[in-house]
């Protein structure tokens, strides 16, 4: 039986951390949960609106950025200096569905605009965006990156088939971790980076899908936020390329 990496022991207390998509749901939530946790860090969060994000009891540095736009990702991180040492670094972005593209139920609904969008924000963004805190960043200092995931994206996991767009992008994420990991190892550089499957958890991102899902298997923002964060602090340099759900247990890709 597999055994959940909550298991261990873990003191780590984060001096610095980057949340990146902080105004979303799940990325409000764990701002939030940092700052109960740990009020005198140092946290960066980065939204696509600032004026969305919520005032905590500490202060924050916010900068605006657009996760689809490589220039905006660039002019965003400049506001760090050279050879940053950030413990952690959470990224929150993705997208499912709008007012307008909805998951797709068979392969009839494919389309080449719907596919492009979930890998630009899925997949393309959250890369680039890792590509570019690592020449930012001490490549000496040991840092833990967590990017927001989902189950959906394991093939070895699909019984059902259908969200093609979604599936897809979340495993071509799923691939570009693991080979950031491979690259980062071979580099003996001291950085994790890891998938996060954060659950279903009650955000505007599960708004049209929850009536297909038990309340016992809703989880709050809170609840979601501080698991993920107890991952977080768990993990250790033998981790770094895998794919862990909320509760620290590692799944397929």
């Amino acid at each position: 039986m597999p055994e959940s990496i909550l298991q261990r022991v873990s003191n780590a207390v984060p001096q610095r951390v980057l949340v990146a998509g902080a105004s979303g749901g799940i990325g409000q939530a764990f701002c939030l949960q940092l700052a109960l946790q740990f009020p005198t860090i140092e946290l960066i969060r980065l939204a696509r609106n600032t004026r969305k994000l919520l005032p905590l009891t500490m202060p924050t540095q916010d900068i605006a950025f657009d996760i689809t736009d490589t220039h905006s990702i660039s002019n965003a991180l400049q506001a760090l200096p050279d050879k940053a040492e950030i413990d952690w670094v959470f990224i929150a972005t993705g997208w499912l569905h709008d007012d307008i593209l909805r998951p797709e139920k068979t392969w009839r609904s494919l389309d080449a605009d719907h596919l492009l969008y979930a890998y630009t924000i899925n997949a393309i963004g959250p890369a680039l965006l890792v590509k570019q805190l690592l020449a930012k960043l001490n490549p000496d200092y040991p840092t833990r990156i967590g990017i927001l995931s989902a189950r959906f994206g394991s093939i070895s996991d699909n019984q059902i088939g259908g969200w093609h767009a979604y599936r897809a992008s979340k495993a071509a994420l799923n691939m570009l971790i693991k080979n950031f990991a491979i690259e980062l190892k071979r580099m003996k550089r001291p950085t994790i980076v890891v998938g996060l499957q954060p659950g279903t958890t009650d955000t505007p991102l599960s708004e049209p899908f929850k009536r297909n899902v038990s309340p016992t298997h809703l989880q709050t923002p809170e609840f979601t936020a501080s698991h993920l964060l107890q991952v977080m602090q768990c993990l250790t340099s033998e981790d770094s390329g895998q794919l862990f759900d909320y509760a620290g247990f590692c799944f397929a890709p």
